[in-house]
């Protein structure tokens, strides 16, 4: 039994993170928010970040706006991991995706580094017309 137990909890041991080249899925708690954690899934160099948590209304959003969570989607180049924060914002069924730059800026010691901003609320939706995103701003995300 003993044995069993032991295999079993060194097969559950996963690598530490130690590069931005490794396999980067699974939960991640952001220093941004107390209870800010996400999902990466991981899929042919491709990546997608989920909250785990309520992703509210940002503050100062119009109260007539549906607004959808966030999601974040990278992908992977030699020495490069980068992407957009996206948002859906919807308006009496017309919606509009508003887009902010993510970059992840280092990976180790089971840590991500990331510069993002929010993706910014429209200004019109028909067409959809965007300001530019408010400033960016680093978290670190730790593995869960």
């Amino acid at each position: 039994m003993l044995a069993v137990a032991i295999l079993a909890a060194a097969c559950s041991q996963r690598d530490p993170i130690t590069s931005c080249d490794q396999s980067l899925e699974g939960a991640w708690q952001s220093d941004h928010g107390a209870a800010e954690r996400w999902m990466i899934l991981e899929r042919a160099g491709a990546l997608e970040a989920y909250p785990l948590f309520p992703d509210r209304r940002p503050p100062n959003v119009s109260a007539d706006l549906e607004t959808a969570p966030r999601v974040i989607d990278l992908s992977r180049t030699p020495g490069r991991v980068a992407g957009d924060v996206k948002r859906r914002f919807m308006r009496h069924g017309a919606a509009c995706i508003s887009m902010a730059s993510v970059h992840v800026t280092a990976c180790a010691n089971d840590q991500l580094e990331l510069v993002l901003a929010d993706p910014p609320e429209p200004t019109g939706f028909d067409p959809c017309s965007f300001p530019r995103p408010d400033s960016s701003r680093r978290e670190r995300w730790r593995r869960d």
